[in-house]
């Protein structure tokens, strides 16, 4: 990374007119980014639920309706029905009309002189309130029209249109332009008209979010440069994270483009997103090339110094938040799978611009200073580090104490978060499709249906009376526990036509199968094909309610489902599924991907700082200021009853994607200052001298930001915002309490960066016990060794000594004796080893005492490999292992065959004759 950062400040022009081209080349595809809403896009990718609900929208029809509201003290005026006749008549004629259902086409079966009536209801219009009044009374007593088409305070009407099969999310503005233009006759005679329906949501929503983007975009970037201006006051510097993430969001639209992934609620929001989170590593290269120019670095050498202080730690950071952002796509729902591979990509892009664009625009501009702080300013601000340490470090266990309850007590409220997962709750409060919505809830039997599937499998099941009650029975079962104000099924149209034949007073189901075969001649399946299998051995009961809270629901169907095994016939099975009870498995994986995210990204990090510090302890010390926001994050959820729904969703996963950022930029720079200081006091102060303005500075800009998401008005997008805005906060605290008091007491600086240049670089690499290993593989097995200094003369070890470690000379000698092997009259010198060679090998393998004396001849620096490093490289690093081994053996083969070469020498010389002797 470093090379890279330097590369583009070399090449400022080459680097500037790349971006330039790609940032061309992605603006072509901006005019293919659509808008689109989808019910579908929150829930399960790949649920068996869906083919099942497939399975039966096909065998009984999934109709998609519009509802045409009507509210008057007197609904069944002649003026108003001469109108409503002719509206209902123009609708009938356009083209995704498949039919219309009101009073004027439901049937109202009754006996007419021995025969079988089936005109509507207003096939005649009432010429009297009193001929009105009776026939609201008859109407009452029809299921499919009672609290369906009819209040029951006879205050509203509604008229069911519904669209043909194929009519999708991209005919929204015409039905709904259409539909409004043709009902406006109506407006002026009755209290309230409106129509509502999905596509007229759907419009809704696709409206705001055109209109969310004109609004929160310049709002976002003018906090960001607000923040930017007070925090860093370099025109160049405020302007660059403008510039960076204004071309990562081209490239991302681009995409979106290319791709086909169209703006939804939520996806809507990644391009302010990129605007918030973008500018954070910006400001932490921009922040270090403005210190090194402060030391009095010239541009090139301060864009060095850059690269060699933030390299490594932009490239980490990145991977830490473009995690959090890909974690949210661990979710199964659609539009947050969508959401994570978009924000995540966008991220990536926006990193390559940071990283490439910053340098080099740097390199050209980096001498253009306009610094408003003045000297003084820093100073104190050093002061003022310096105070808060030395307060923070004396008064640790009282500030923790304070933590822990704060903690504690966010943690007692996590028990109260809901559930909530619908698509009009994305629209704010106040919003007039929310309030019609409301109206339709609480006027009539609500928007939101499920179904009942009761299955035999067998042929003319519900033909039979038998089987017919046990229908009954679960609609009465629904109806006395207040579940929902309607349900209609093939009892009730056979109920409704036993009545005309018997003219009873009220609906009833005939008493024999006789009755059901006689009735059978003058039924129309056409009728009751939403409701029955043609061969009668399915039957469907639709259920209308109002149920907005996902708890609310899955009670209702958990006591359906209990029902169905306590009560239901054994030749019969119930299923229940509908779009509303898809939403609670979409709910369900709501929960497990938020918990995956967490615990994913949690575990990403722990693991990168414990690779980085070769120590699992630190990666958990580590976690600890970032448990802490998520913690305090689902308490305030729950105490303040903010549901978790698509948006707050997100807010968990990415804004801690964000959050060890700053954990990370802080042991990483604490970690530079260990190698040049030994008191982890004074490196801790340092580094909160050195990244507290660039930490405060992104921290602040990141809270302004998320704080501009809620001016939304999408609910899951403002609480979203909020959220966010707190967890960041949260970390803040986290980052500047838990994380100095917690990795200030380690060293978080390796055997591996304590060696010298000279060493890592020369004595290491060439030494026999490396010999073939790559670099990695070198610094791995360094780091399970220890380093020890040892004054001339002293002894390493001695004869009888247990043999627990092996050594390789850093610097210095050192020689190996048997004492007392010439004769026991003198030590024999079995060999003397210099820098980079290993002895005491031969002992710690056959696990035997020491046999000689190692004696540092010199000053002497030694690297100590201990038997239980070798184990744990055996079983952990077989392949490092296998090398190391080889080298041993090569190395003590050589050395036994030089040691038993030099005693042949030697006895040789001794029976030698001397010249004295041949006189």
């Amino acid at each position: 990374m470093q090379r890279f950062l330097n590369l583009c400040a070399a090449h400022p022009w080459w680097v500037l007119s790349l971006l330039l081209l790609f940032t061309l080349l992605a603006g072509r595809q901006l005019p293919n980014v659509e808008v689109q809403i989808s019910a579908e896009e929150l829930l399960v990718m790949d649920d068996p639920e869906r083919a099942y609900y497939s399975e039966i929208s096909r065998r009984f029809g999934d109709e998609k309706v519009v509802l045409l509201f009507l509210e008057d003290e007197n609904l069944l005026g002649l003026k108003k029905l001469k109108v409503l006749k002719q509206v209902i008549s123009e609708l009938e004629k356009q083209s995704f009309v498949e039919r219309v259902e009101s009073l004027f086409s439901i049937p109202h079966l009754k006996s007419k002189d021995g025969y079988l009536d089936k005109e509507p209801y207003l096939a005649t219009l009432p010429a009297s309130p009193e001929a009105a009044a009776k026939l609201l009374k008859e109407a009452q007593q029809d299921p499919f029209i009672k609290q369906v088409l009819l209040s029951s305070d006879n205050r509203v009407m509604a008229v069911a249109i519904i669209l043909r099969k194929g009519v999708g999310g991209s005919d929204d503005l015409t039905v709904t332009a259409t539909i409004d233009q043709v009902t406006q006759p109506l407006a002026s005679l009755y209290e309230e008209v409106f129509n509502i329906g999905y596509p007229f949501v759907r419009s809704a929503i696709s409206e705001q979010i055109q209109e969310e983007q004109g609004k929160l975009f310049p709002l976002a970037i003018g906090t960001l440069l607000i923040a930017l201006f007070l925090l860093l006051r370099q025109l160049v510097d405020v302007l660059t994270p403008v510039l960076t993430a204004g071309v990562s969001i081209i490239w991302m639209l681009g995409l979106m483009g290319i791709t086909g992934i169209p703006l939804n609620v939520i996806t809507s929001i990644v391009p302010v997103l990129l605007i918030v989170v973008g500018s954070t590593e910006d400001i932490h290269l921009l922040s270090e090339f403005r210190q090194g120019q402060r030391r009095g670095l010239e541009t090139q050498a301060a864009l060095s110094h850059m690269s060699l202080k933030m390299g490594r730690t932009v490239l980490l950071t990145f991977i830490t938040t473009y995690m959090g952002f890909l974690s949210v796509g661990i979710s199964k729902i659609e539009v947050l799978w969508q959401f994570g591979i978009l924000a995540s990509t966008g991220l990536l892009f926006n990193f390559v611009v940071t990283i490439s664009l910053i340098p080099a625009l740097l390199s050209i501009t980096g001498k253009w200073q306009l610094d408003g702080k003045s000297r003084l300013v820093r100073n104190s601000g050093s002061t003022l580090a310096d105070r808060y340490w030395q307060w923070l470090h004396s008064n640790r266990w009282g500030t923790l104490a304070v933590l822990g309850v704060c903690t504690l007590v966010a943690a007692l409220g996590i028990p109260g978060i809901q559930v909530n997962h619908s698509t009009t709750d994305s629209l704010g409060q106040g919003s007039e499709v929310q309030r019609q919505v409301a109206s339709v809830n609480s006027q009539l039997a609500g928007l939101e249906t499920f179904s009942i599937i009761v299955d035999s499998g067998i042929q003319d099941t519900f033909l039979k009376v038998r089987y017919l009650e046990e229908i009954v029975e679960i609609e009465k079962f629904i109806t006395s526990q207040g579940f929902a104000r309607s349900t209609t099924s093939f009892t009730n149209y056979l109920s409704m036509l036993n009545r005309a034949f018997q003219e009873l007073p009220l609906p009833q189901l005939p008493l024999s199968d006789d009755e059901i075969n006689e009735l059978m001649i003058f039924l129309d399946y056409s009728h009751v094909k939403a409701y029955v299998s043609e061969d009668y051995s399915s039957a469907r009961i639709l259920v209308r309610h109002d149920i907005s809270s996902t708890r609310e629901l899955q009670h209702f169907v958990d006591s359906l489902n209990l029902f169905f095994a306590q009560n239901l016939d054994p030749g019969l099975e119930a299923h229940i599924t509908g779009s509303s009870v898809l939403t609670l498995s979409a709910t369900d994986a709501m929960i497990e991907g938020q918990l995956h995210s967490i615990t994913l990204l949690l575990l990403v990090f722990i693991l990168i700082i414990s690779i980085l510090f070769t120590d699992l302890r630190v990666g958990l010390l580590a976690a600890l200021p970032n448990a802490f926001p998520v913690v305090v994050l689902f308490g305030v959820m729950g105490y303040g009853e903010i549901p978790l729904n698509i948006g707050t969703a997100m807010a968990a996963a990415i804004a801690i994607g964000i959050a060890v950022d700053d954990t990370m930029h802080f042991m990483l720079r604490y970690n530079q200052e260990l190698k040049t200081t030994k008191s982890q006091s004074r490196a801790m102060l340092t580094t909160i001298q050195n990244e507290a303005r660039p930490v405060f500075a992104t921290s602040i800009a990141l809270i302004a930001g998320f704080l501009t998401f809620t001016l939304s008005d999408f609910q899951p997008i403002a609480q979203f915002g909020m959220l966010s805005a707190l967890v960041i906060a949260s970390a803040l605290i986290a980052d500047f309490v838990i994380t100095p008091l917690a990795i200030s007491t380690l060293r978080l600086v390796s055997l591996w960066d304590m060696l010298s240049s000279h060493l890592r670089q020369q004595v290491i690499p060439k030494s026999v016990l490396f010999k073939g290993m790559k670099p990695w593989q070198i610094r791995r097995f360094i780091l399970s060794s220890t380093v020890l200094d040892f004054s001339a003369g002293r002894a390493v070890f001695c004869r009888g000594d247990e043999s627990n470690e092996l050594y390789l000379v850093m610097s210095g000698a050192v020689e190996v004796v048997v004492p007392g092997g010439r004769g026991g009259t003198e030590d024999l010198v079995v060999d003397q080893f210099g820098a980079g060679e290993v002895f005491g090998d031969v002992a710690v393998l056959v696990n035997q005492s020491r046999l000689t004396n190692a004696i540092a001849m010199v000053p002497t620096s030694l690297l100590v490999v201990h038997r239980d490093a070798l184990q744990n490289t055996t079983f952990l690093h077989p392949i490092i292992a296998g090398r190391l081994f080889l080298n041993l053996a090569t190395d003590v083969s050589r050395r036994w065959v030089v040691f038993v070469e030099r005693l042949r020498q030697d006895e040789l010389q001794e029976k030698r004759p001397s010249g004295k002797d041949n006189e």
